[in-house]
């Protein structure tokens, strides 16, 4: 499934640049703010979705390269490891079929591509097309009681 993500990006953006990386980091953060929002958490949201706004934001370029050239990509990229566990861990604990939800999402995300090519808002981010489908999750969710 991480490929089939991964092809995903490639096609949107072959040539990802630092103001990409900085937009996708702000979008990372939006989806632990909509997390949060699920358990009624708003003071973290609020503040989780300043950061995640700012980092969506352009930034003045020479600050922008300076703070990903000095970024430990090693802690990085072991902080985005242990996100993807700890989110599978959380829908393990919940009774959530990840794998089966993650190929929807997928399948909604492939469907914001027009003629195969992505469609982006104006700070860069891939918005959703005139084919777009949202994913219908409520089938991977398991019985609680």
């Amino acid at each position: 499934m991480i490929k089939r993500i991964l092809n995903w990006f490639q096609a949107a953006k072959p040539q990802p640049t630092v103001s990409d990386a900085r937009l996708q980091v702000g979008c990372n953060l939006e989806e632990v703010a909509e997390m949060l929002m699920v358990f009624g958490d708003e003071a973290s949201v609020e503040q989780i979705t300043e950061i995640a706004d700012g980092y969506k934001e352009p930034w003045p370029s020479n600050l922008e390269q300076t703070i990903f050239n000095y970024a430990d990509h090693q802690e990085l990229l072991d902080a985005l490891c242990d996100q993807i566990i700890t989110a599978v861990g959380v829908a393990y604990m919940m009774g959530y079929d990840i794998e089966g939800a993650l190929a929807e999402v997928c399948r909604s995300n492939e469907s914001k591509f027009e003629d195969g090519k992505p469609v982006f808002d104006s700070n860069g981010k891939i918005a959703k097309g005139k084919n777009y489908t949202a994913p219908d999750l409520a089938r991977f969710i398991g019985d609680r009681e």
